[in-house]
């Protein structure tokens, strides 16, 4: 773990952009690869728009996507994992406005929910489906999802996402997410998440959060708590440090992880290229205690072209 400091040092004082002697990108070998599978994504996106609507080639803009995650982790006592994320929609705008295509390489509902709020990625089957905006305000975000999970026999699934923002006063703000499933192998869940947010300053903000999870199939609820200052002092650029708990209901509701962490994202080249750098520490029950320092490096390229 000695080289989480020197790596901490970098995502937060260096620009990706400087780091060349020449004043060029590092990342030059990468832009018009990318650039070309962007132009594709967003042309699949059109052309099966076009072919759904049963129209000829329109105008509409098309904000088809492709996004692909590395993730590493390193930890004392579970070692090193490795993993690929991949996910995305093609847009569908003349069809409908409210309709997208979805496909994700992993079932991030079904994981649990330590691995979400310590931001280890899963390994699972993947999905697809559409998904449909229903009603969208300032306050107010409801859409839908149904598909097909990848295995045999083939596992039909309907999502729920609900996202509510307000403004409490001129100091504090509210945040509701809401998510509600159901697979056919393995029952209905939800996720509820409530946080109370304090703009500190003009890049800083105080974030106090809740979380529940319950998944039918391991008839377990779990809940976390945790509180976290997120800085952004650069476009692009964030620095986000979090203590909490986890616990769960099963044997009986107790605590099972107290964890801290960090978290410093930067971008790497323009708005399509991340790094994320995550060194935590975990001290669980099933550990006996014993602290465990964790280390998550992502590398997340995002492909569109719009």
């Amino acid at each position: 773990m000695a080289l989480v400091p020197s790596l901490i040092f970098w995502a937060g004082n260096t620009s990706a952009q400087e780091i060349a002697a020449d004043g060029s990108s590092p990342w030059q070998w990468l832009i018009e690869p990318r650039n070309q599978v962007s132009r594709n994504v967003t042309a699949l996106g059109r052309n099966l728009d076009n072919w759904l609507a049963g129209e000829g080639v329109g105008g509409a803009e098309n904000e088809s996507y492709l996004r692909i995650r590395f993730n590493q982790e390193l930890g004392s006592f579970g070692g090193y994992h490795s993993r690929l994320k991949i996910g995305g929609s093609l847009d569908l705008p003349r069809v409908s406005e409210r309709w997208k295509l979805i496909f994700e390489s992993d079932t991030d509902e079904l994981q649990s929910l330590e691995d979400s709020v310590l931001g280890d990625e899963s390994s699972g089957e993947s999905t697809g489906g559409f998904s449909y905006l229903q009603f969208e305000n300032d306050n107010w975000q409801l859409s839908h999802a149904i598909g097909l999970r990848a295995r045999v026999p083939g596992d039909p699934f309907y999502r729920f996402k609900a996202k509510y923002d307000k403004q409490l006063n001129s100091d504090w703000a509210l945040g509701y997410r809401q998510k509600i499933w159901h697979y056919k192998s393995q029952g209905w869940g939800y996720d509820t998440d409530v946080s109370f947010n304090r703009q500190l300053s003009s890049n800083r903000v105080l974030s106090i959060s809740s979380e529940v999870k319950y998944q039918q199939d391991k008839e377990e609820t779990e809940f976390s708590q945790s509180i976290a200052l997120h800085h952004s002092p650069a476009e692009l650029n964030t620095h986000s440090y979090e203590i909490g708990i986890l616990g769960s209901s099963k044997p009986n509701i107790r605590i099972d992880n107290y964890f801290v962490g960090a978290q410093f994202r930067r971008a790497l080249q323009d708005d399509w290229l991340f790094l994320e750098i995550l060194p935590q520490i975990l001290v669980s029950r099933d550990e006996s205690w014993r602290p465990e320092p964790r280390l998550l490096v992502n590398l997340e390229v995002l492909f569109f072209d719009f």
